[in-house]
């Protein structure tokens, strides 16, 4: 049952990537300096509380929906650049969570998760991301301009994430009022 459970996160976080996705290409695709990178990228911060939440799960989960992304040839990468590309998208959000838990900045079960370590968290996954992606663009030859292509990438998962980190805390924070009626 619990591999059921897991199948169905992995499921639905694709599909939210998706999703969220296609939301960002509608709304912020005017703001958009390159092919490589968003000014605001709304899925990094679905891969970073899907990581968090899920773990493992919710890694593969935003892998499979970069994956299908690149399938559909909606980035306009070639296959190779796409799957890297869909790999690091599910890792970084996961190589981020685990140094933290190694610097006990919370627990597995995300007590002692506190504002200020969030917001640390997220820069460092906005960093990771961006420095893994970049490099991974540079060496397939799909950028030139490494620390330009870094400087938008960090922006864009930083803001990125910091929007639906937000928006997911204002949802929380307003479930108790709308069960009241």
């Amino acid at each position: 049952m619990q591999l059921h459970k897991n199948l169905w996160v992995v499921a639905m976080t694709a599909l939210a990537y998706l999703g969220l996705l296609s939301f960002n290409q509608f709304v912020f695709s005017a703001f958009n300096a390159s092919t490589a990178s968003n000014l605001v990228f709304l899925p990094s911060g679905l891969g970073l509380v899907c990581v968090l939440l899920f773990v493992e799960w919710g890694s593969l989960g935003v892998s499979l929906g970069a994956v299908l992304v690149g399938l559909s040839q909606v980035s306009g990468l070639d296959p190779t650049t796409a799957m890297g590309t869909a790999v690091i998208s599910g890792f970084a959000p996961l190589l981020v969570r685990s140094l933290f838990l190694r610097c006990a900045a919370f627990d597995e079960d995300l007590n002692g998760l506190t504002a200020s370590c969030l917001l640390r968290m997220t820069m460092a996954f906005a960093a990771v991301s961006a420095l893994l992606h970049q490099l991974w663009f540079v060496a397939r030859g799909q950028v030139v301009d490494l620390w330009g292509g870094l400087a938008l990438h960090f922006t864009g998962d930083l803001l990125g994430a910091l929007v639906v980190l937000y928006s997911v805390k204002l949802l929380l924070d307003r479930l108790p009022e709308l069960s009241r009626g």
